[in-house]
């Protein structure tokens, strides 16, 4: 997927705010603004990729301020909501239909991105978001088809690409119904950190190591950069039978591979941006389970 003009407004956002949490001196925050805009005029252009841009612009941010972590106080407490909120979270997916309660497993995962929301503020009702969530619908709702993907004893390993902090907490509930269906589950998170995205620690903290095999991108991509992945990831992402990808970087990024994919791959998602919405044809807001 390639970027929308609008795109310039999400990327100068994201620099402000992880600027906000490097330093409280104002002087420095214009500085560190500065020079980083200079990197996103030299990338943005019609033909990037949002995922992509935003990692040349962030890692640049990191190295300036000598930070190799801004969210990582943002990360600790999405993490810690959303343990909160676990218990809650499994048994509102409770169903002895076995289509319905996938359904509703996917949402919580799903559920889980609102977090974001109240990591950055304290104002904000989550347990209702996370309700709601949970209640809503998939506008695109290709669950019949991952249930069947499930039962299809051909397809023995699943590659389940994470996205954030917080949001992986709820992560494990999906892989856990996964792994119901004898699959061989292989988690894979950031080699190292960039925004607000889950690492080995995120995954610890999720207890994921517990119940399944996790492994790295081997760097701080956003999304996936397969020119930059680890051979590990390699390795895994070329021998697994289905790919499940979470958050908007990795359909941003993994839509470029789209060709070189022969696989089932499936994107779990809340369209929380135009461009990405307009992309899937799909409204604002929207809950995502589509498959390619």
């Amino acid at each position: 997927m390639k970027i929308k003009p609008e795109c310039a407004i999400c990327i100068i956002r994201q620099v402000v705010d992880a600027v906000k949490e490097i330093t409280n001196d104002e002087k420095e925050q214009f500085r560190l603004i500065k020079n980083t805009m200079e990197v996103i005029k030299e990338v943005y252009g019609e033909n990037a990729v949002p995922a992509w841009m935003g990692t040349v612009v962030h890692r640049h941010l990191k190295k300036i301020s000598n930070t190799e972590d801004p969210y990582k106080n943002l990360k600790e407490k999405a993490n810690k909501i959303a343990l909160k909120y676990l218990d809650k979270v499994r048994e509102l997916c409770n169903d002895n239909n076995d289509l319905e309660r996938l359904r509703k497993k996917v949402l919580a995962t799903i559920a889980g991105n609102v977090i974001d929301f109240g990591a950055y503020s304290t104002d904000i009702d989550i347990e209702k978001l996370i309700e709601d969530t949970l209640n809503d619908k998939l506008k695109i709702d290709n669950s019949k088809e991952l249930l069947e993907d499930l039962k299809n004893k051909n397809i023995k390993k699943v590659l389940y690409i994470c996205d954030n902090a917080g949001e992986i907490i709820f992560d494990r509930i999906l892989i856990e119904e996964i792994l119901k269906y004898n699959k061989e589950v292989v988690a894979v998170v950031k080699g190292k950190p960039i925004l607000n995205d889950a690492t080995l620690e995120d995954a610890k903290i999720a207890n994921i190591d517990k119940i399944c095999r996790v492994i790295t991108t081997g760097s701080d991509i956003i999304g996936i950069i397969l020119e930059e992945c680890s051979e590990e990831f390699l390795k895994e992402f070329r021998s697994a039978d289905l790919i499940i990808a979470k958050g908007m970087g990795n359909y941003e990024s993994l839509t470029e591979y789209e060709n070189e994919i022969d696989k089932p791959i499936y994107y779990i998602l809340k369209a929380k941006c135009k461009p990405v919405a307009e992309n899937i044809g799909v409204n604002v807001g929207d809950n995502i389970l589509l498959k390619r």
